[in-house]
């Protein structure tokens, strides 16, 4: 391990959980806070902190120090009361305790051309963590069910994100539900996540467009009602199915110029998985008449921002709209 990182991004609880992995890694034991110790850089100076990398520990001489709110390692400079002499950081690099890792703490982006930068990333770690894509997330419920022993299949995680389409601390919150739940069994199961996640509003729309495509109209019916007794917005609802025809269509284009699944994922950001079932329900479909299915979307927003109509009986002519347009 380095004695010495510099994590930044916008994704804090990516970071957050790093951070815990390096502790846990360096100090072998319950982690407390007599050797994980946190500063706030906004209102500690960094001859605080290498006081605190110099001094013994109360129980242990090893510790994990955090130093939050680094804002003098930023691209962009802000306001603080806290005046940060950069020297004295240099000067201890020189003379590190083995026996204390110090981590830095940025916002979004770090400014490399700073000397104090470069030495960090000379002599230790700078580690960036971008928010996380579809693939980041898949991978991560997967090997959070490895580590616990537990089997979950491929298909049954991207249901699982669909189902919940959920920022990654929901994400966390979930999984360990599954986890509780599972324990014995150490099988996820899609019943099991259909009990006990909760799904998301974009789940029901993305089954609704799925539905309309497969002509499962009895389903398509049910969602749809589901939705309208939610009391969701007619607006936001449409706002979902337009922005999950753009995507068939753009899946549609890409299949026409001769993109394999694999690369439209990797041009459109998305999961495999879900290129698939694109490909899949798009198969009977041409290019123009998933675009004339836009057209309507278009048509119907501009009625639902200006009428004074009922506006789920306008989203339900739209509805009745792509089913004929699709039949």
């Amino acid at each position: 391990m380095k004695n010495i990182y510099l994590l930044y991004g916008e994704n804090r609880e990516a970071i957050l959980e790093y951070q815990d992995k390096l502790a846990k890694k360096h100090l072998n034991s319950e982690l407390d806070s007599f050797t994980y110790i946190k500063y706030n850089m906004l209102e500690t100076t960094i001859e605080d902190i290498i006081y605190e990398c110099q001094s013994t520990g109360l129980f242990s001489n090893k510790k994990v120090i955090v130093a939050d709110n680094s804002t003098f390692l930023e691209s962009k400079l802000k306001k603080v009361k806290v005046e940060h002499n950069a020297n004295k950081l240099i000067e201890y690099f020189d003379n590190i305790n083995k026996d204390v890792i110090l981590i830095f703490k940025c916002g979004e982006s770090i400014d490399s051309r700073k000397k104090i930068t470069k030495i960090i990333k000379e002599l230790g770690e700078v580690k960036s963590f971008s928010e996380f894509k579809a693939k980041d997330l898949a991978l991560y419920v997967e090997q959070y069910f490895q580590r616990k022993n537990i089997y979950i299949s491929k298909e049954n995680i991207m249901f699982f994100l669909d189902f919940s389409r959920l920022d990654f601390v929901g994400i966390k919150r979930e999984l360990e539900k599954l986890e509780l739940y599972t324990f014995d069994k150490k099988v996820v199961d899609k019943e099991d996540i259909e009990l006990l996640v909760t799904k998301s509003t974009e789940y029901d729309v993305f089954t609704l467009t799925n539905t309309l495509f497969s002509k499962n109209y009895i389903e398509l019916r049910n969602t749809y009602n589901n939705l309208k007794l939610k009391g969701e917005e007619p607006i936001f609802l449409l706002s979902l199915i337009a922005g999950q025809l753009r995507t068939y269509y753009k899946v549609k284009v890409l299949l026409q110029e001769n993109y394999n699944q694999k690369d439209i994922a990797t041009k459109l950001n998305m999961h495999p998985y879900r290129i698939q079932l694109a490909t899949q329900y798009t198969y009977n479909y041409s290019i123009k008449k998933l675009m004339e299915c836009l057209i309507l979307c278009k048509e119907c927003d501009e009625k639902l921002k200006s009428s004074y109509i009922d506006k789920y009986m306008e989203l339900d002519l739209l509805i009745n709209r792509l089913i004929e347009k699709l039949q």
